[in-house]
């Protein structure tokens, strides 16, 4: 009896270990938030994307550098980090502060985060977003710091929806009789990268190699699309984007610019 005992009870601490150490469901979308942090003053500016189990991007930007880094944070950092997007009152509320925008010289944030399971963007001067946010956010940036750099990474893909008179000047310059002619989903969903950076304005899509940057590339041409590789333009049912090739990497000294192009 107490051999059947000890054998039930392995049994259950080994389905235990099983169950703890499973992958997680690749169906179930876990929640992200992808941020951009510019110092009005300084000119520097860094791209944070953080995953509410730990996955993190830290791009950052400055005249002495451009790197990458990437890979997982402690997890409860980034719970933490969501917390604070869930009580802020600027992020749900969208109640930001236009008048003191155009007169603040400290760091602006722009933040794009699920909140309820929309989609919310919001751009407003760091300090207004209160101290606990601002201290979850450097424990977050100083945890993505000490990340390794990705350097194989070959470039990002980044797309803005279209608004006011940048939609209107896309309008006028693309109309033939009267008609847009949009982009159809199901061409759009050939090339991965670009349907995920349509669905979700603003954050990085990792273009990972070259065969990937090429796809894209061939896209723009075959579709006619207006502009260049680096920055181009795509009309679809869901509006018309901006979508750009950014650099995840400065070329070194005698390398060749990537394809990626200015920015």
């Amino acid at each position: 009896m107490r051999r059947k005992l000890a054998t039930i009870t392995a049994l259950a601490a080994c389905a235990g270990a099983l169950a703890a150490f499973r992958p997680p469901d690749q169906n179930i979308k876990t929640r992200t938030a992808w941020m951009t942090v510019s110092s009005l003053k300084t000119g520097r500016e860094y791209y944070l994307e953080l995953s509410q189990d730990g996955r993190a991007v830290l791009r950052e930007e400055n005249s002495r550098k451009l790197q990458t880094r990437r890979g997982a944070i402690a997890p409860q950092l980034a719970l933490d980090f969501f917390r604070e997007i869930d009580n802020s009152e600027i992020i749900n509320s969208q109640s930001v502060k236009r008048n003191r925008i155009f007169f603040y010289s400290g760091e602006m944030l722009r933040i794009s985060s699920y909140v309820s399971g929309d989609l919310l963007r919001t751009q407003a001067p760091l300090d207004d977003f209160g101290e606990a946010f601002s201290h979850a956010l450097r424990e977050v940036k100083k945890a993505a710091g000490a990340l390794p750099q990705d350097t194989a990474l070959h470039a990002f893909l980044r797309a803005e929806r279209l608004e006011g008179e940048a939609l209107d000047s896309f309008r006028e310059k693309n109309t033939v009789d009267g008609i847009i002619k949009n982009i159809e989903t199901a061409d759009i969903n050939r090339v991965k990268p670009l349907m995920a950076a349509i669905k979700e304005p603003y954050r990085l899509v990792p273009l990972e190699t070259a065969a990937e940057a090429r796809e894209l590339q061939d896209f723009v041409s075959a579709m006619r699309l207006h502009g260049l590789y680096s920055l181009f333009y795509v009309p679809s049912t869901r509006g018309a984007f901006k979508c750009q090739v950014i650099d995840a990497v400065r070329p070194r000294p005698g390398q060749k610019n990537s394809p990626a192009g200015p920015h």
